[in-house]
């Protein structure tokens, strides 16, 4: 059994699409991509060979140049949804200020902002149960969606901050970031657990049948980029690729709702896993009140 990289080892910005073992199927694939598509291929020799086809969008650039026109797009939207949606991209931009402010070099878009997928987000979102389990759906829908060119999940975790405190303004999520000594940070551990997992199980909903195929040619685990691996012997691989979608969206959400309940707990709010959650309508008046 082996190792294969999810991520071209030598450009991250390319990611696994296509796998087999026969150089004609590979030429067969890439000569279907549109001209947006840049292409690399890498063999690997496992239980047999096989060859991978890695692909990226070209013709990117910042984010922070993205221009986000919302008059147009938010005449289509509901008045609820409007009103988070726009505020979700408020958050959304100065998140990428922060971390461009931060990092000294702008934060690269490898698609644009699909505002027209962002309503669904909410759409999709169960409002009823506790706070914690409405935050939680809110976070999973919107990292599932993908709608943001980047960030996605580190906005959710914004979300879910901006929507408790609509029900306990004290609350605050931990800063990921502050060193508690030089080789440690505070809440970071454990907040990338949870992320890490929620890549993988994005990655398997996306990717199940190709990898699949993955371990039929002898690969036991892949390796996303920043180290995180996926075992594939841990997932189920085996089902129709609508299945997958729905059995591992399900399991993204559970998975997230958990983080939301761990949040509260450590920061000292347990009582939200008992607070009735805001509505979709009670959190859009929520925000119209802020303004």
């Amino acid at each position: 059994m082996g190792h294969v990289y999810y991520h071209h080892p030598g450009d991250k910005q390319f990611s696994l699409d296509f796998v087999h073992p026969d150089p004609d199927e590979i030429v067969s694939q890439i000569v279907e991509y549109d001209d947006d598509v840049a292409v690399k291929v890498s063999t690997y020799d496992l239980d047999r060979e096989f060859y991978v086809v890695y692909t990226s969008r070209v013709g990117g650039g910042a984010v922070s140049d993205i221009e986000i026109d919302l008059s147009e797009a938010l005449a289509e939207m509901d008045a609820d949804n409007g009103t988070i949606v726009a505020r979700l991209l408020e958050i959304y931009q100065a998140l990428i200020s922060q971390n461009e402010e931060e990092e000294g070099i702008p934060v690269e878009a490898y698609k644009n902002i699909d505002i027209d997928a962002l309503p669904d987000v909410l759409d999709r979102t169960s409002w009823e149960g506790s706070a914690t389990d409405v935050a939680g759906r809110l976070a999973s829908n919107l990292i599932l969606k993908h709608a943001l060119p980047n960030a996605n999940h580190r906005t959710a975790v914004a979300l879910i901050q901006f929507y408790l405190r609509r029900l306990t303004p004290e609350f605050s999520m931990p800063e990921t970031s502050v060193e508690i000594d030089p080789e440690t940070y505070d809440w970071r551990d454990w907040v990338n657990e949870y992320i890490n997992e929620s890549k993988r199980l994005l990655t398997v909903r996306r990717k199940n049948v190709v990898f699949k195929h993955l371990r039929e040619f002898g690969a036991s685990t892949l390796e996303r980029k920043h180290e995180v691996e996926i075992d594939l012997a841990a997932y189920e691989l085996d089902m129709y690729p609508t299945e997958a979608k729905e059995v591992y969206a399900k399991e993204h959400e559970e998975l997230w709702i958990e983080f939301v309940e761990e949040a509260v707990e450590r920061t000292g709010y347990p009582e939200l896993t008992e607070t009735s959650g805001l509505s979709k309508a009670e959190f859009a008046e929520k925000i119209r009140n802020l303004e």
